[in-house]
C-alpha cells in the first residue's frame, strides 16, 4: 500500500473513532439530563372491610291467605273493590244472615226458657229441704227435686252452647278479610251459593308489606364465610340487604336476611336465603326479580389497593410497585382475597404506611428512581 493510501485509512479511522466517541458522550449526557419518571401513589393503610356478596332473587309475598266460607247461603254483597288495599277484618262479602238470625234468635229463647226452670228447680229445692226438717215432705220427693235442679242447669249449659254456636255462625255470615294485604279478583258475585269449608277460594288476599325476596348461594359458598367467621378471621355483623331493580337502580328501602335453610338442595348444591324488605308503597310485586347484595362478614385492619395497581406475572402471581424512601421502585408479591368495589382486597405482602404505584406502571421497572405524588386513593379508584 503506497504512503497516500495508508494516510487516507488513518483518517477515516479516527475519524469513525472520533464520532462514536462523541455519541456515546452525547447519549450519556442525555441520560444523565433526563428527569426521573413522575408516577402517582396511594399510601396503605388498614381498615374494616364489608363481604358482600350479590345474587339473584326473586318476589314472594310474606303471607297469603285464600278467602272461604265457614257457613253456607247466598252472597247478597260484596264490600270491596277487586285489586284494592284491605285491612284484617275487613268485612269481604255478607252472607243472607235471615236463617242464623232466626237461628240465634230460637236459641235465646230457648236459653231463657231453661233458665227460667232452674230458678224455679232451686226455689224448690230450698223448700224441700225446710220442709224435711220437719218431716213435711219425704226423702224421696226431696232426692226427686234435686235430681230435677241438676238436670235443669245441665240443660243450660247445653242452651248456653246453642246459643254460642248461633250466635257464631251468624257472626260468620260476614266474611272477614282474616291478614291485610290486596285482594285479588273475586271468584263470586251477587246471588251466587257458596258452601262452608268449600274447596274453591272466594278471593285471594296477599300482604305485601313487608315482601320477602329468595335467593339461591352455593353451599360451598355459605361454608366458607361460616368457618372464616368460626376461625376469627372474619367478624359476624348484622346481615343488611339492598335490592337493586333489573335496570340496576337501588331501592329505597333496606332489607335483612330472615332465614336461610337448614338443608341443601341435593342436586343443585345450593341453600336458600330469603331476606325481608319493608314495602310500604308497594313498588315490589311477588315474582319480580331483582339482585340483593347481602353484607356477610366483616374483615377488620384490612388492606385495599386499587386493582389498577395490580400487575400479574405468567405464572398468575400477583405483584405490585412499590416507592421507598429513596424514591426506588420495587416489586412486591401479594397475595389476594376479592375484589372489592374498585379494590383489590390484599391478604399479604404489604404493610401499612408503604407507597403504591398507581399510575405510569409501564414507564417504571425496580431499582429505577422516580418522583412520587401521592394522591387520595378513592381518587385512585
Amino acid at each position: 500500500m503506497s504512503c497516500l493510501g495508508q494516510s487516507f485509512s488513518l483518517f477515516i479511522t479516527l475519524g469513525v473513532t472520533l464520532l462514536m466517541t462523541g455519541c456515546g458522550e452525547g447519549q450519556a449526557q442525555d441520560q444523565a439530563e433526563r428527569p426521573a419518571q413522575q408516577v402517582d401513589v396511594v399510601e396503605v393503610s388498614a381498615q374494616d372491610v364489608l363481604f358482600t356478596k350479590t345474587l339473584p332473587a326473586r318476589a314472594v309475598a310474606s303471607r297469603e291467605a285464600q278467602v272461604r266460607p265457614q257457613v253456607s247461603g247466598v252472597i247478597v254483597k260484596r264490600h270491596f273493590e277487586e285489586g284494592s288495599v284491605v285491612d284484617a277484618g275487613d268485612t269481604l262479602y255478607q252472607i243472607d244472615d235471615a236463617i242464623y238470625q232466626a237461628n240465634y234468635q230460637s236459641a235465646l229463647a230457648d236459653l231463657n226458657r231453661t233458665q227460667a226452670s232452674v230458678k224455679n228447680a232451686e226455689a224448690q229445692l230450698k223448700r224441700y229441704k225446710s220442709l224435711i226438717k220437719t218431716n213435711a215432705v219425704s226423702e224421696q220427693s226431696l232426692e226427686q227435686i234435686e235430681a230435677d235442679s241438676s238436670a235443669f242447669e245441665a240443660e243450660m249449659g247445653i242452651r248456653k252452647a246453642a246459643v254460642h254456636k248461633a250466635k257464631v255462625d251468624l257472626e260468620y255470615t260476614k266474611v272477614l278479610a282474616p291478614i291485610s294485604g290486596r285482594i285479588g279478583k273475586s271468584n263470586v258475585t251477587e246471588g251466587a251459593l257458596v258452601a262452608a269449608q268449600q274447596s274453591n277460594a272466594m278471593a285471594t288476599i296477599t300482604q305485601l308489606d313487608p315482601i320477602y325476596f329468595d335467593m339461591p348461594i352455593s353451599n360451598t359458598q355459605l361454608r366458607d364465610i361460616q368457618s372464616r367467621i368460626a376461625s376469627g378471621e372474619l367478624v359476624k355483623v348484622e346481615q343488611s340487604a339492598t335490592l337493586f331493580f333489573e335496570n340496576g337502580q337501588q331501592y329505597a328501602h333496606q332489607g335483612q336476611l330472615k332465614f336461610s335453610e337448614v338443608q341443601a338442595n341435593a342436586s343443585t348444591d345450593s341453600v336458600t336465603l330469603r331476606t325481608e324488605f319493608p314495602n310500604p308503597e308497594f313498588a315490589l310485586l311477588p315474582g319480580m326479580f331483582a339482585r340483593v347484595e347481602l353484607t356477610q362478614a366483616k374483615r377488620e385492619n384490612a388492606v385495599l389497593v386499587p386493582q389498577k395497581a395490580v400487575q400479574f406475572n405468567h405464572d398468575g402471581s400477583a405483584f405490585v410497585f412499590v416507592v421507598g424512601p429513596d424514591d426506588k421502585v420495587a416489586q412486591r408479591l401479594i397475595k389476594l382475597d376479592r375484589a372489592i368495589g374498585q379494590n383489590w382486597l390484599i391478604l399479604s405482602g404489604l404493610n401499612e404506611k408503604e407507597h403504591v404505584v398507581v399510575s405510569g406502571l409501564q414507564k417504571i421497572a425496580p431499582q429505577m428512581s422516580v418522583v412520587p405524588q401521592l394522591i387520595n386513593q378513592k381518587k385512585a379508584g
